[in-house]
């Protein structure tokens, strides 16, 4: 029996749905409040080592799957011609586990909010909240819409630049750079040949690879450029990712590049990072999970995967602990390890990369040594 049966989750990305559908199968209602809306830009998400577990356990793998592209694995690393640098590594079954899928993120996040509203979550967009006061027996929460409301607990899953986590840790670390821009190149497409659709490096200016997303017929295009924090608007996206793609005379991106244009969607973001020390995850009765927490940059690509291992080991603490505090303690004690495996490797892998651009057989011994502590069961 749950010490608790009410609660709020600031956010609406992967780790706050994941979340309100686990508590809510434990029997706990939720409210959930997003500033935005639920729909995310339109880019991929791969999960895979135990990922696929934490969606089977909130009862979506198999529509996942069916709407994403099953048999996700790491591929062959290339250089601007397409030849093999390194070999993709082997596909090692991890016991218990289950086939890794790519997803595109609108369509993970429709099925995740779906999923939530139908087992009774309740869903606010618009909305985050202003502070949050305790009292012997329940937050106070103030809303940006001037309400105030009570409840049993907080989940704080608004991202690296968590609200939330201000809230509770007024003098907490701001996220870092890493020293790598991220842009994501999404547009409407049949598959495209791609010599395995494998990693492309080009010198220091930077990576990129491809895939075809079944389910929305589109191309998803992930680039990581080594280059100084900024914001690029779109036009100066599009001169930056030019001048990469101009640098490939592999096939398969001869004919990629013939679809950019001016218009073409280009999302950029900083691979910024944060790892909150394991005693400033939680302060009475709010806790941090997901990029409130530990974000990464893509590096393990388990940014996403570590957010839904989050939600099911949340609930799973919640309802069995005799206080919140308990709870939130035993969520601490089982996360921290993991999602620091995730988030040093990561920052590790990033540097290296610009320290180096040909990757060589320690950047493949880090991976596989990290993805070993990943593959067991969370």
């Amino acid at each position: 029996m749950t010490a608790v049966s009410k609660g709020l989750i600031v956010g609406g990305g992967v780790a706050g749905l994941a979340a309100a559908i686990a508590l809510q199968r434990a029997g706990l209602q939720c409210d959930l409040a997003e500033i935005g809306d639920l729909r995310p830009v339109g880019a991929g998400i791969g999960i895979a080592g135990r990922g696929p577990n934490a969606l089977e356990e909130l009862g979506i793998y198999e529509e996942v799957a069916a709407t994403g592209q099953p048999g996700l694995r790491f591929p062959a690393n290339r250089d601007t011609a397409g030849r093999v640098i390194t070999a993709a590594p082997p596909v090692e079954e991890i016991p218990g586990g289950l086939e890794p899928v790519g997803a595109y993120r609108p369509v993970l996040a429709e099925i995740l909010s779906r999923t939530a509203a139908d087992l009774g979550a309740k869903l606010e967009t618009g909305i985050s909240i202003e502070s949050i006061e305790e009292s012997d027996d329940m937050a106070h929460v103030k809303m940006t819409n001037g309400e105030v409301r009570g409840y049993d607990f907080v989940i704080g899953a608004d991202g690296i630049n968590s609200r939330t986590r201000s809230i509770i840790f007024p003098g907490a670390p701001e996220p870092e750079y890493a020293g790598q821009m991220s842009i994501r190149w999404v547009f409407p497409s049949d598959p495209i040949d791609s010599e395995s659709e494998g990693w492309y490096f080009a010198g220091e200016l930077g990576r990129m690879a491809f895939y075809h997303q079944p389910h929305a017929n589109v191309m998803y295009v992930p680039m990581v450029m080594n280059m100084p924090r900024t914001r690029l608007s779109q036009q100066e996206a599009y001169t930056v990712v030019k001048r990469l793609t101009d640098m490939f005379t592999a096939p398969s991106i001869v004919k990629l590049r013939k679809h950019l244009t001016l218009g073409s969607e280009l999302i950029v973001r900083p691979f910024d990072w944060i790892l909150m020390d394991r005693s400033s995850w939680h302060r009475g009765r709010t806790l941090l999970i997901g990029d409130a927490a530990h974000a990464t940059t893509a590096h393990m690509g388990m940014g996403g995967v570590m957010a839904l291992e989050d939600a099911v080991v949340l609930a799973n603490c919640i309802a069995a602990a005799p206080t919140l505090g308990q709870g939130y303690e035993n969520f601490v004690n089982r996360r921290f390890e993991r999602v620091r495996t995730v988030v040093e490797t990561s920052v590790t892998l990033s540097k290296r990369e610009q320290q180096n651009t040909t990757p060589g057989p320690e950047i493949a011994k880090l991976r596989g040594q990290a993805m070993a502590i990943l593959s067991q069961p969370y």
